[in-house]
């Protein structure tokens, strides 16, 4: 069900013509996590369903807090946001319309409401790998603040 919601939401806002967003040099920051970290997984066939086989570099990650810039994804219509998806991508490039997968996305879990915007920011957050979602999602930020 919550798929369905994603896809629904995502069409809604790849519909409209958006602007693309710069990138702030305000978000800019050394300790950001570099998207590419989280290409280190694979597509593996187990019980006749695909899962990720996450590689060393990112299980090591694993439950550890992160920091990751990337263009919010809402998961509501609404201005503030509690769980939303951060991709790597802008909105108007989401994963299926062009490059990416599903590396290029993290589920949020905010501990306390963000503010929607078109323009980059940085989440912060303990990370989780996910290795059965029912979303189809490979990452998780939980008790995430946007800096």
């Amino acid at each position: 069900m919550r798929f369905l919601q994603l896809f629904i939401v995502l069409s809604l806002i790849t519909s409209f013509s958006l602007p693309m967003a710069s990138n702030d040099s305000d978000t800019e920051s050394a300790d950001v996590t570099d998207w590419k970290v989280l290409q280190d997984v694979k597509m593996i066939e187990k019980d006749n369903l695909y899962m990720p086989d996450f590689g060393a570099d990112i299980k090591a990650l694993d439950g550890k807090v992160i920091s990751l810039k990337g263009y919010m994804m809402p998961l509501e219509q609404a201005k503030q946001q509690k769980n939303f998806i951060l991709s790597a991508n802008p909105i108007a490039s989401c994963f299926f319309c062009e490059t990416g997968g599903a590396e290029s996305m993290v589920e949020i879990q905010a501990k306390k409401a963000v503010t929607f915007s078109y323009n980059p920011i940085v989440i912060t957050g303990k990370l989780e790998l996910l290795e059965d979602d029912p979303m189809g999602m490979f990452y998780r930020l939980v008790n995430a603040e946007a800096k």
